[in-house]
């Protein structure tokens, strides 16, 4: 659950669509965003009058961030999205519900609803490069820098993590998340808890391939069926192995579920197997 890379990009493009060149004349910011900015994870409640009235010039989609840079030097960044975005046309209504809502010269609206958390920061160039997320984001697999001599170093320098945390670092591989590792693990036959010091060449390498295939099909897509796109339709990206999947597709064993590093891993215990 939350915005990966493919749902990154297609919001991120639905943005430039609709946003670029205009400004944000208004924010309001509801109860519910109060535990976010208590986090630690907001500041939007000292730092909304750095970003109104003035054009943003471009937005810049990396890992699972979303960049919004103002003619100011102001930039709005969006992260690690547990939520949904909506675009509402001017004089439309606004969901029932939301957290943040941006307002902008033509009279449309952005509003975001978080289902648990995200970043939502204001900052300064300068800011964005000692955030401690926002500045230390790696390659992303849609990226040409993602070759496959990249992945090889990458986990040759975590040879004693699990699989599922090595393919987690977003500072050295940006925006994988659960979903899509799952389903990357799963084409690639590889159990979630390997350490990557055990995985053979043909592994590193089948696993690789995996990450690109996944990665551009759900990116053509329009991202996973679970999440929805900056018009509230949902991507048409169906995961191979989520709570809803019972039986292996390769196998016919039954889906296993456990949770591994936080959150809930889906495997086949026959195809992917540990020992």
């Amino acid at each position: 659950m939350g915005l990966e890379i493919p749902e990154i990009l297609t919001i991120s493009e639905q943005m430039k669509e609709n946003l670029l060149g205009k400004e944000i004349t208004n924010i309001i910011l509801t109860k519910h965003l109060e535990s976010t900015i208590k986090q630690g994870m907001s500041n939007l409640d000292n730092r909304t009058k750095d970003i109104l009235n003035s054009k943003i010039k471009r937005i810049i989609p990396k890992g699972k961030w979303i960049f919004l840079e103002f003619e100011n030097g102001s930039i709005l960044m969006f992260g690690e999205i547990i939520g949904k975005f909506l675009y509402i046309k001017k004089d439309l209504p606004l969901p029932p519900k939301y957290h943040v809502s941006f307002q902008f010269d033509d009279g449309s609206i952005v509003t975001l609803n978080l289902f648990l958390y995200a970043f939502i920061v204001v900052a300064t160039l300068e800011e964005k490069k000692v955030h401690r997320y926002a500045g230390n984001i790696g390659i992303s697999p849609n990226e040409s820098e993602f070759t496959l001599d990249y992945f090889l170093h990458v986990l040759s320098n975590n040879e004693n993590k699990s699989i599922k945390a090595a393919l987690n670092l977003q500072e050295e591989m940006s925006g994988l998340g659960n979903a899509y590792i799952n389903d990357i693990l799963y084409m690639a036959k590889i159990h979630p808890k390997r350490k990557v010091s055990d995985l053979k060449e043909i592994e590193r390498n089948n696993l690789y391939d995996s990450i690109i295939k996944t990665i551009n099909s759900a990116i053509e897509l329009g991202g996973s069926s679970d999440e929805y796109d900056l018009y509230g339709n949902s991507g048409k990206y169906v995961r191979l192995v989520s709570k809803n999947t019972n039986e292996c597709k390769l196998c016919g064993n039954k889906i296993l579920k456990e949770n591994i590093l936080g959150s809930s891993s889906y495997f086949c215990p026959v195809c992917q197997k540990y020992d």
